[in-house]
């Protein structure tokens, strides 16, 4: 617990550095005592990345691959939509699709339906904790897509690691 404090503490002072672009003493003192007093208020509503996301030493790695690959992903969608949007004939099919997620965990589930929002073309409109989602795809290429996505595998490859 009072690691998961430390971390969400450096993490909303690096933040307000950013942010600041100042080092003054005044500036960082600020910083320092906000970044504390907001973890200590919202404790509850922290995630806590080895419990609810399983970011462990084992799996970082794979976290890192994940990101890359959906930040992958997110250029290649952009590209076929700016395509899409800029072509002569308008080649739109809207569809909504359902789609079954093999993942189990909550958080792991919210990863994957951010993942699909993230990516150009997609929104998830639902994504209950149990059951199917429900993606609306600008193409029903971009929707049948996702029956085999590979960032659903890696999410999964990452959970059952555990």
């Amino acid at each position: 617990m009072c690691m998961r404090r430390i971390g969400w503490s450096a993490a909303l002072f690096l933040l307000w550095l950013l942010f600041a672009q100042s080092f003054h003493w005044q500036t960082v003192l600020t910083g320092l005592v906000v970044a504390a007093v907001v973890t200590v208020l919202n404790d509850d509503l922290l995630l806590s990345l080895s419990g609810d996301l399983h970011v462990n030493v084992r799996n970082l790695g794979a976290w890192a691959i994940l990101f890359s690959l959906l930040i992958v992903e997110i250029v290649k969608s952009g590209w076929q939509v700016a395509v899409l949007a800029l072509s002569f004939e308008l080649k739109l099919q809207p569809v909504f699709i359902t789609h079954k997620s093999s993942l189990v965990e909550p958080m792991m589930r919210v990863t994957l339906a951010n993942s699909i929002t993230l990516t150009p073309g997609t929104i998830t409109v639902e994504a209950p904790l149990t059951g199917d989602f429900v993606v609306h795809a600008l193409t029903s290429d971009a929707g049948e897509g996702l029956r085999d996505w590979h960032i659903e595998n890696r999410l999964a490859a990452i959970e059952r690691v555990r």
